[in-house]
């Protein structure tokens, strides 16, 4: 009992000491397909002092007490695909889970590095690039966009028996091999980037033990691309709020005001939003988080 209560001890100091930059880094670095977030939770979950998960799977932490109840949430879901299909061959096809952010999202990862999220561990693959000689005087011109329906995940197996053994199984979540990028003056270039980074802001000041006016609820929502069942869930059992504030969260339709109270929204101002290379300012970052904390004491 001793090692395990210092062992959330040291997790918890890391998590006070680690630059909100780094923290961003980290998480932008995970994948978190819709429906499958539990890496990321789990993560979570262990960095954060009095973390825990809800019936939805989310990261819920309460600060403070007492009335006025308020809301800060993030989403840590993304947008990707699953293994739709193993052939005899052993190659995967793929299915995609939840709705496109772009018409060129498929097209992003013809031809690049994706990484399988098995049982087992992470599996690496590539999503082949059709040949111009295999296609010539068929109906499917080269130019023709490439969409999921075109998407053959290559593991370097040789049969289905081969990518089973390899722990692969339907389902499991695919998504591009992430790989965050620092560069310039403060700048971070990820899949998904804006998110991550608003979600390691509120970890950030989560961590540091924040004045709160009152009780904040900080919730790191999973599902947002399923009929955002994260925040609904925690509205309807952790509600209702005086106030909500939204970070990297498009206010979606069917937060009622009995629930969710005003609702306000901080987006960041990230750069090819919705790309593989979406870049966000951690100057910018640490604006949002000295906004949030001010927000959790009682300011504006």
């Amino acid at each position: 009992m001793t090692v395990v209560v210092l062992a959330f001890a040291i997790l918890s100091v890391q998590a006070q000491t680690t630059s909100m930059a780094e923290l961003a880094q980290r998480l932008a670095g995970m994948t978190a397909v819709a429906g499958f977030e539990q890496q990321m939770t789990d993560t979570l979950v262990r960095l954060l002092p009095e973390a825990r998960t809800d019936r939805a799977g989310s990261v819920v932490v309460t600060l403070g007490r007492g009335t006025p109840k308020r809301l800060a949430a993030c989403r840590l879901d993304e947008p990707g695909f699953v293994v739709g299909n193993i052939h005899d061959e052993g190659f995967l096809t793929l299915r995609r889970v939840g709705s496109s952010p772009s018409p060129l999202f498929d097209q992003w990862h013809e031809g690049h590095r994706v990484t399988v999220w098995t049982r087992t561990g992470a599996r690496p693959g590539v999503v082949a690039i059709p040949s111009t000689h295999l296609l010539r005087g068929r109906a499917r011109r080269f130019d023709d966009a490439f969409t999921v329906d075109d998407a053959y995940v290559e593991l370097g197996t040789k049969s289905a028996a081969d990518v089973g053994a390899w722990g692969v199984a339907l389902l499991d979540p695919v998504s591009l091999t992430k790989a965050p990028h620092r560069y310039g003056n403060g700048l971070m270039a990820a899949p998904w980037a804006a998110r991550r980074t608003a979600c390691a802001a509120l970890a950030h000041v989560v961590a540091s033990r924040p004045q709160v006016r009152g009780t904040v609820i900080a919730l790191f929502a999973v599902e947002s691309a399923i009929r955002h069942r994260g925040l609904l869930t925690a509205g309807n059992v952790a509600g209702p709020f005086a106030e909500t504030r939204l970070l990297e969260y498009p206010t979606p339709r069917g937060l009622t005001e009995a629930l969710f109270g005003g609702v306000s929204l901080d987006m960041l101002d990230a750069r090819y939003r919705d790309t593989p290379v979406e870049t966000v300012s951690f100057e910018d970052a640490e604006r949002l988080a000295a906004a949030i904390r001010r927000w959790m004491g009682g300011g504006q």
